[in-house]
């Protein structure tokens, strides 16, 4: 089930100045011809390092995007700190983890609630080493089963500059926002995260500065 969590500003409180900040990120997103059209689109969120607000920034955005009246599906693609179902206080899925691994079926590792349009695939546990998992066919798979049902496919993932999991998860996604946090993120490490995803061929969308004045 889905409850309001103090992290979803945009559910919690939409007439504030931050759930705007979100539709403004929202408006630009469709500005760029993504979210617009038929066919499920695929952006993936990461960062230079841990601690800059990826799944506050990617949580906020699915639910803006919802009450404009798209289905989203929001990925917890961090398999070695997630954070999605703390944020969503998701329970009852076995997870990412265990439809890679070939535990589950694709169509019993997504969690509804009250949050209407919104399903949400939490990261599981593993053993295995996340890229090795990630990298797998059956990855790509889950996306275009994805594509089919929503509107939007938002993919939560580790630190690029520390791990290569977002490097393997870019070639898969329509775009790239890379999250820095204003006041902690140095902008040596963002030129290092802006130079690894262009290595990988995919489209970088923007910078989302959290906690900006």
């Amino acid at each position: 089930m889905l409850r309001p969590n103090k992290s979803l500003i945009a559910d919690l409180n939409p007439s504030s100045h931050i759930s705007e900040s979100f539709r403004s990120l929202r408006t630009y997103i469709r500005q760029l011809g993504l979210a617009g059209g038929s066919g499920g689109q695929v952006l993936l969120f990461t960062s230079a390092e841990g601690g800059e607000g990826k799944t506050t920034i990617l949580s906020n955005l699915a639910v803006s995007f919802v009450q404009d009246g798209k289905r989203v599906a929001v990925v917890d693609c961090n398999l070695r700190h997630p954070g999605l179902h703390n944020v969503f206080e998701v329970e009852g899925s076995q997870g990412l983890a265990s439809y890679l691994s070939g535990q589950e079926e694709a169509k019993d590792i997504a969690v509804y609630g009250n949050l209407a349009n919104l399903a949400v695939i939490p990261a599981g546990i593993t053993r295995v080493s996340p890229p090795d998992l990630l990298g797998s066919d059956k990855m790509a798979t889950l996306l275009d089963e994805l594509k089919a049902s929503f509107d939007l496919i938002l993919l939560d993932s580790p630190p690029a500059v520390e791990f290569s999991d977002a490097r393997i998860l870019a070639p898969l996604s329509d775009g790239v926002i890379l999250v820095a946090r204003h006041g902690k993120t140095k902008r040596e490490a963002v030129r290092k995260l802006k130079v690894l995803m262009e290595q990988t061929g995919s489209k970088i969308l923007g910078i989302a500065m959290n906690q900006a004045k």
